[in-house]
C-alpha cells in the first residue's frame, strides 16, 4: 500500500525533512549526484524543457516572477520554479502563474514513491525535481528556473537554459559561498553553460570580473543590462531600449535594474519566445510585485512588508524608507541569526521606534542578540494586538527573513 494516499501524507514526509529555513546548511547537500540520479530514474524531464535559469544575491525572485507573467501574457504555456514559499509549498511550483495543484503533487509522490526510497533526497532536491516533473507533464513552451543557493552546485543547475541571468552579487551565506563578492560570483557564475547567453544585472567590480571570466571560458556572450541606463522615480521605470516609461506599482527604486534585467532577457530570446511591444509594457505596468518584497499589506494602512535579509537588500530597504521622511517609521524585525552582523544592523540604527520578534527555529537570532546592536522592544504573540492596534495609523515597516512573512499575515488577520 502507498505511504501517499492523501496530500496530507506527502505534507507529513515533507516535514520530516529538515529544512534550511531551520538548521541552515545541515539541510543542504551541496553537489549534484543526488539530483542527477533521481531525475534519471524519473526520465530526465529537465532534458526536455526549455528554461531560463535565475542566479542571484538579490532579485531574482521579482526576475523570474517577472519573466513568468509576461511570456504568461505573451500567450505562451509557462512554468516557473522559486523558493522559499512563503505562506504554502505549492507556491514553488507554477504553471501559467498559478500554483501547482495538491492533486499534481500527489500524483507525483504517488508516481515515484519507489524511487524517492532509494534516492535520498534534500527538500531542496525534492522541490526540484517535482518542478522539473510538473512542467514537462503540462508541456510548457518556456520555464523560469530560479537558483536556490548559489548556482554551482545548486540542484537547478542540471538544466541546459537558453538564456542565463545572474541579477547581482552581494554578501549572503559567506560560510557556505564564500566571504568575498569574488568568491560568492564565481558560484552564482556557475551556471553559465557553453555558448548560451548570460544577462548580467546590477554587478561590478571583482564580481563582475569573475563572471566575466567564466563567460569567456565557456564562449557565453553577455549582455549588460545596465547598458539601458535603468532609472526609477515614484515608480516610473525608465530603460534606453523602450521608448517610453513604464509606470509600475513596484516602490523600491531596486526595481529599476531588475526590469531592465528582464527587457534584456527579453530581447535575447526575442527570435524564439516574441514578445510585442505593447505587450511588453502592459505586461510590467499590471504586473502586481511580488508577495514579501515591500509589499504593502493593507489597501488602507501603510504597513509594508520587506524580506531584506543581506546587507545590500537592507541598503535598499532603508532608502526605500527615505520615502516616508516626513512620517515617523516604525520597524518590527526578525531575523536569523546568521543575518545579524554590526553592518547589517548598523542600518537600523536611526530608527529609534523599534520592535524585534524572536521566532521559535533553530536559526533564529534571539532578542539579546538584536539588542546588542539596536535599542528594540519586543513583540510577541501575545502582545502584537495591543501593539498593532495602536500603530494602525503609523507607517510600519515589518523586515527581515521571509520566514516572518507567514507569521506577520496570521497576526492580521487577528487585529480589529
Amino acid at each position: 500500500m502507498s505511504d501517499f494516499r492523501t496530500i496530507e501524507d506527502v505534507w507529513g514526509y515533507l516535514e520530516g525533512i529538515p529544512m534550511f529555513s531551520k538548521v541552515g546548511r545541515m539541510a543542504s547537500n551541496f553537489g549534484l549526484t543526488h539530483i542527477k540520479h533521481f531525475c534519471a530514474k524519473i526520465g530526465n524531464p529537465q532534458n526536455q524543457l526549455r528554461t531560463i535559469h535565475v542566479a542571484g544575491t538579490n532579485g531574482k525572485g521579482t526576475v523570474t516572477l517577472l519573466l513568468d507573467y509576461i511570456y504568461t501574457q505573451a500567450g505562451y504555456i509557462t512554468g516557473a520554479f522559486t523558493s522559499p514559499h512563503l505562506m504554502h509549498y505549492n507556491e514553488r511550483v507554477k504553471l501559467l502563474g498559478k500554483d501547482i495543484s495538491n492533486h499534481k503533487i500527489l500524483e507525483f509522490f504517488q508516481n515515484f514513491e519507489s524511487e524517492l526510497k532509494e534516492v535520498p533526497l534534500t527538500y531542496f532536491e525534492l522541490s526540484t525535481a517535482l518542478a522539473f516533473w510538473a512542467f514537462k507533464d503540462a508541456g510548457v513552451d518556456i520555464a523560469i528556473i530560479e537558483a536556490g543557493l548559489g548556482g554551482r552546485l545548486d540542484s537547478t543547475n542540471i538544466i541546459n537554459p537558453e538564456c542565463a541571468v545572474i541579477t547581482s552579487i552581494g554578501l549572503d551565506h559567506e560560510s557556505i559561498l564564500g566571504n568575498t563578492k569574488a568568491a560568492i560570483a564565481s558560484e552564482k557564475a556557475g551556471i553559465i553553460k557553453s555558448g548560451i547567453p548570460v544577462v548580467l544585472g546590477n554587478i561590478d567590480g571583482e564580481a563582475l570580473d569573475t563572471i566575466e571570466k567564466k563567460a569567456q571560458m565557456e564562449r557565453a556572450s553577455i549582455i549588460y543590462s545596465m547598458d539601458q541606463k535603468p532609472s526609477f522615480k515614484n515608480g516610473e521605470v525608465r530603460v534606453n531600449s523602450v521608448q517610453e516609461s513604464f509606470k509600475t506599482s513596484f516602490i523600491e527604486p531596486i526595481n529599476a535594474s531588475n526590469i531592465a534585467t528582464v527587457v534584456s532577457v527579453i530581447q535575447t530570446l526575442q527570435a524564439h519566445f516574441k514578445v510585442n511591444h505593447s505587450l511588453l509594457v502592459d505586461a510590467i505596468e499590471t504586473f502586481k510585485g511580488v508577495p514579501a518584497r515591500f509589499e504593502q499589506l493593507n489597501a488602507v494602512r501603510n504597513w509594508y512588508f520587506s524580506g531584506a535579509h543581506n546587507t545590500d537588500a537592507i541598503k535598499s530597504l532603508v532608502e526605500t524608507i527615505a520615502q516616508f521622511s516626513d512620517r515617523r517609521v516604525y520597524l518590527i524585525l526578525s531575523f536569523m541569526k546568521d543575518k545579524v552582523s554590526t553592518e547589517t544592523m548598523g542600518y537600523f540604527k536611526e530608527f529609534k521606534n523599534a520592535y524585534f520578534y524572536q521566532q521559535n527555529a533553530g536559526r533564529a537570532a534571539k532578542l539579546e542578540e538584536i539588542s546588542e546592536y539596536l535599542i528594540v522592544s519586543e513583540i510577541d504573540n501575545s502582545n502584537f494586538k495591543r501593539i498593532l492596534n495602536e500603530l494602525k495609523h503609523e507607517v510600519v515597516i515589518f523586515a527581515g527573513s521571509f520566514y516572518f512573512y507567514p507569521i506577520v499575515k496570521r497576526w492580521l488577520t487577528q487585529l480589529n
